[in-house]
């Protein structure tokens, strides 16, 4: 069985952080990139990724978009997620699907599980300590 592995492209660390954190509580692995060009050369690496999800504007030569119209060109079958706060949907045609930020961690996980389905195992318990 093939584990779902979902590549997060988020320039602002603490959101890539909490999105990263959310991801693995669900039980996905997750590969993060800082920028569309650490994206990209992860895409190009051969590394298996299930799925993209990108934010838009980032630093250095590719943005958000530029990354989503390479990864369709090259995989199309390879699900993309595009997230913004600035770009309308109807300008993120490209993706399979377009978040508008800010939004609930749930949306983002109905998005997921409609798209690639429910991770290839399941989440590790919580380490409780007795008080």
């Amino acid at each position: 069985m093939s584990c779902q592995v979902i590549l997060l492209v988020e320039d602002e660390v603490l959101i890539r952080m909490l999105l990263a954190e959310v991801l693995r509580d669900k039980g996905y692995q997750v590969i993060e990139a800082a920028s569309g060009d650490e994206g990209l050369a992860i895409l190009l690496s051969g590394q298996h990724v299930t799925m993209i999800i990108t934010d838009v504007r980032m630093p250095g030569q590719i943005d958000g978009m530029a990354l989503a119209t390479r990864a369709k060109q090259a995989w199309p079958q390879r699900p993309v997620v595009v997230m913004s706060s600035h770009l309308p949907a109807a300008d993120a045609a490209i993706a399979d699907k377009f978040i508008a930020k800010p939004f609930v961690p749930a949306m983002l996980m109905k998005t997921i599980e409609n798209l690639i389905g429910p991770p290839c195992q399941t989440p590790p318990p919580h380490n409780q300590t007795a008080s």
